[in-house]
This record gives C-alpha cells, structure tokens and sequence, in this order.
C-alpha cells in the first residue's frame, strides 16, 4: 500500500510516495515488522493558506449543475474542480505550471507538489485523478475516488462528486 509521506529537510518540505512492506522473521539482517521506502520523489512542497471562500457554482457560472454534469466529460470536471482550487488559493498560474495534457505540475523545470486543504496537488495525485478506472465494485471505488480528491486537495462540492460518479457508472 502506497501513501503519501511529508519529509522536512532544513526549513523545506519535500512530498514522496512511500510504500510499506511488512516482514514476517528476519530477512537479510531486518527484523520483524514493517518497512518503508520510497516509491517516488513527487517535489518540493509550497503550502497555500484557502484566501477565498468562492462557489464552485460562482466561480464556473453555473445555474444547473445536472445540465452542467451531463455536458462536460469527467476530465473537464475534474480540471474545472482543479482550477476552482487554484484561484480560491490565489496560485499563481505564472509560477507554477499546472500542464494538465501531461499531468504535471512544475516550477519551471522541477516537479512540485502544492499543499492545499488536506491534501498534496502534485503530478502524482492529478494523474491519479484523471486515471481513476472506475469498475464494478461501486462501494470501494467511490471511497477510493473521493480519497484521490482528497489526497489532491481538492474539495469536491457533494452535488459534483455525485454527478461525477454517477455518470461514470450509468
């Protein structure tokens, strides 16, 4: 199982991906129990304070969320949801490129991760919300679905994240 882990070096932070693996006896001089290792360097973290408190609804000029749902593929949603969280943070798009055909998000050059609400966006939690295969288990996936929104920091208004899943499983 795979997390999300925040590690401070000096006065900065950095997010990876970290997995665990469990030991049963000793293997090759580790004792029993769990062990963690990095996966993934996801990137400088820069933490955002919400500066707004705008609608989803305001903010998209949106006056019926079902008829907003029904014309929009989950991608566009789910970049609309993106950018609502990026200007009720005041990020700057200037600064920090958020390229959502390739699903990164840089600074200049360099991968980073932007600390909102509760979660990390960075290009490990866009791609994994774009990327998100729904099955047929509906139950699990909408929890695993709402927990990528989470972990990306993005919060979700209830009537969207319903609409969303909906449409995928009709």
């Amino acid at each position: 199982m795979a997390f999300l882990r925040v590690k401070k070096i000096n006065n900065a932070k950095y997010l990876y991906l970290v997995g665990n693996k469990w030991y049963k006896r000793k293997a090759k001089g580790k004792g029993k129990g769990p062990r963690q290792k990095v996966i993934k360097y996801l990137g400088k973290v820069y933490s955002f304070e919400k500066a707004n408190n705008s609608d989803f609804h305001y903010f998209k000029n949106i006056n019926n969320i079902e008829e907003y749902i029904k014309n929009n593929e989950k991608s566009s949603i789910i970049r609309d949801l993106v950018e609502w969280e990026l200007f009720r943070h005041h990020i700057n798009k200037d600064e920090f490129g958020i390229d959502f055909d390739n699903k990164k998000i840089l600074k200049g050059k360099k991968d980073v991760s932007l600390a909102m609400n509760e979660g990390f966006l960075c290009s490990y939690t866009l791609a994994r919300l774009f990327n998100f295969k729904f099955g047929i288990e509906m139950e699990n996936e909408g929890m695993e679905f709402a927990k990528a929104f989470v972990e990306a920091g993005i919060e979700v208004p209830k009537e969207v994240f319903v609409g969303i899943f909906g449409k995928v499983y009709k």
